[in-house]
């Protein structure tokens, strides 16, 4: 996404970093506006829509402009998405993350 890292275990870290940064559990940590948002490799279970817990995460962008360069980006990582959705109030474009967690960019009509 382009955000700034703010904890990642750096690569060739000593011990005394990695025990420091113990609490990632080998994820990383971004910065988002005045807040953090941790993403970490845990446990064998993996992600299910179906179940109870995490719908899907939504980050919000300046312009349709922004959803059509973020389109560009993903056809050109290979990644599938569903194109910028007009929804009258906003523009969407959904995708999904490695895990098939439910991704989307929201940004208002103007």
């Amino acid at each position: 996404f382009g955000l700034p890292v703010a904890y990642e275990v750096p690569a060739g870290a000593d011990d005394a970093t990695r025990e420091q940064l113990s609490f990632l559990y080998g994820g990383v940590i971004y910065a988002l506006g005045d807040s953090l948002f941790g993403l970490r490799p845990v446990g064998a279970d993996s992600f299910d829509e179906n179940r109870t817990g995490l719908d899907h995460l939504s980050f919000a962008v300046s312009s349709r402009a922004d959803l059509d360069a973020a389109a560009t980006l993903l056809d050109e990582r290979g990644i599938a998405h569903g194109g910028v959705k007009d929804i009258g109030r906003a523009f969407l474009l959904e995708f999904r993350d490695p895990d098939g967690i439910a991704l989307e960019l929201f940004a208002p009509a103007t």
